[in-house]
């Protein structure tokens, strides 16, 4: 052999050397494989790592930053910041506080000089995700919220992401309470129309310039609201000066036009208050003499009071509009009290004594003669003295004899039969003999009974009469009320 080879058993070596050349140990390729692997894995993620806290040190040292001093890097620069906002839910309208409470997504944009890097320096890193107090954030506020706590609660529990350029994007959600002025004239069809506005407390349009992301909210992802529906948003920017402050104040104001869903109101209010009408209509079918007509109508006038009760504790006091529904119910209780006096009315003249008046020839004209038969009232005959007739000739039922005409009587062809208390029959079945007295007697009972029969029948005429006049009332009044609330569509609401 011309070679000799030296092998070191105390030390392993995975390197063998031959005439200078360098062969590796085959039985260590694998070990050196797994170590290569864990290395190619492991590395880039802690690079990344170590590479995100270098940017984050880099950007946010406090030699350079200062996250409470609004980042003006040149002397007439000024920060626009983009406002935008995605409805959510409607939580809760509350008519009588006058407040809506709505879950919002609020979007923030606008750039930071002071927040800019190389992304080449940083292994390409473009974005970078801070939290709330690492920044500077614009002061954006609500101007109509009425909580006690925070303005726009959870503000500051979120993070802004940061892109390369400086642009920094903030996205919060947040639930809203503000004042809205409820518009209840057309109650339970009512439109109403609520604001939010959000601009800069404390800095001017001279440090800060807002501007709207879109003309409108965002809405795709609303849900379904079960008394209110959205019709539709806009977003509005004014430029505001005030007497305080040289600088105006810009501000951008979304508006939400609400319709309430008129379904459940319909159910449960207008639809009983309806068939409590019908029930004033069915006491004007009662005859008089049952003797609750009265009682019927005032009963529904309590009735139509729970409702309009109803009605009171749901809406809130307003002296501007008052609420067409509680007009409607106003309305019906007058109508109800109409139908009160006007069933007293002939209850008085169905039980009026006929001894002390007499219908004038006018109102037996109008109502006996014409409105009878206009109204299509049926009664019996009007009785008078023409139709009393004189039977001279009467035979006895035993023998068929005829009677002395002293004996015969004069018989009255009225409704009513009445039997004289002065007149006995005899024992051998005739017919008792009737003098002048007799005679005198029985006449002014028919004459009494032909009074009663007119009174009796004009009071029936005239209660035909006045329901008549009640259903045309309560028709138009619930005509005038549909066609009101049928035609309104918010117009007249102010939507910018």
């Amino acid at each position: 052999m011309g070679f000799s080879a030296r092998r070191n058993f105390k030390r392993p070596s995975c390197i063998l050397r031959i005439n200078n050349m360098v062969f590796f140990n085959v039985r260590l390729v694998p070990l050196l494989f797994l170590i290569f692997q864990l290395s190619a894995v492991f590395s880039p993620s802690e690079g990344k790592k170590q590479n995100q806290f270098d940017l984050n040190d880099h950007l946010l040292d406090h030699s350079r930053y200062n996250p409470d001093i609004i980042p003006i890097c040149s002397q007439d620069d000024r920060v626009t910041v983009k406002i935008g906002m995605a409805l959510r839910d409607i939580v809760e309208v509350n008519e009588k506080l006058q407040m809506v409470r709505v879950k919002v997504w609020v979007r923030l944009k606008w750039k930071d000089c002071m927040l800019q890097w190389d992304p080449l320096l940083f292994q390409n890193q473009t974005e970078l995700v801070v939290p709330y107090s690492k920044i500077w954030i614009p002061d954006i506020t609500l101007y109509e919220g009425v909580t006690d706590e925070e303005n726009m609660p959870g503000m500051r529990d979120y993070r802004a992401s940061i892109s390369s350029t400086g642009n920094v994007m903030y996205i919060f959600p947040t639930i809203l309470t503000i004042t809205c002025r409820i518009s209840v004239t057309y109650f339970p069809f009512d439109h109403q129309v609520c604001k939010l506005k959000l601009g800069s407390w404390i800095y001017s349009g001279k440090y800060i310039d807002l501007e709207k992301l879109s003309y409108t909210m965002d809405t795709t992802n609303f849900l379904t609201h079960n008394e209110w529906d959205v019709v539709d948003t806009a977003a509005v920017r004014h430029n505001i000066f005030y007497s305080c402050c040289p600088d105006p104040y810009p501000d951008i104001s979304f508006h939400v036009h609400l319709k309430r869903k008129p379904i459940f109101y319909v159910i449960t209010i207008i639809f009983p208050c309806s068939l409590i009408n019908v029930l004033t209509f069915m006491g004007f079918v009662l005859p008089p003499f049952s003797g609750e007509k009265i009682s019927l109508q005032i009963t529904v006038l309590l009735s139509t009071t729970v409702f309009l009760l109803l009605v009171q504790d749901k809406l809130p006091s307003s002296y501007e509009g008052f609420p067409f529904l509680a007009v409607y119910f106003a309305v019906s209780m007058g109508l109800v009290c109409i139908s009160c006096v006007f069933s007293a009315i002939v209850m008085f003249l169905y039980f009026r004594l006929p001894e002390e008046h007499k219908i004038p020839w006018l109102l037996r004209y109008i109502f006996l003669d014409k409105l009878r038969v206009i109204l299509c009232v049926k009664g019996g005959e009007i009785l008078n003295d023409e139709k009393v007739v004189q039977i001279t000739d009467i035979r006895s039922l035993e023998n068929g004899q005829s009677l002395p005409q002293h004996k015969c009587v004069e018989i009255h062809r009225g409704r009513k039969s009445r039997k004289d208390s002065s007149l006995t029959s005899s024992k051998n079945g005739e017919i008792p003999e009737y003098d002048e007295k007799s005679k005198k007697q029985q006449q002014a009972e028919v004459n009494k009974s032909h009074i009663t029969d007119e009174w009796e029948l004009f009071a029936n005429i005239l209660d035909r009469f006045f329901m008549l006049i009640y259903l045309c009332l309560t028709i138009a009044n619930s005509v005038v009320f549909f066609l009101i609330m049928d035609n309104y569509n918010g117009q007249d609401l102010p939507f910018e």
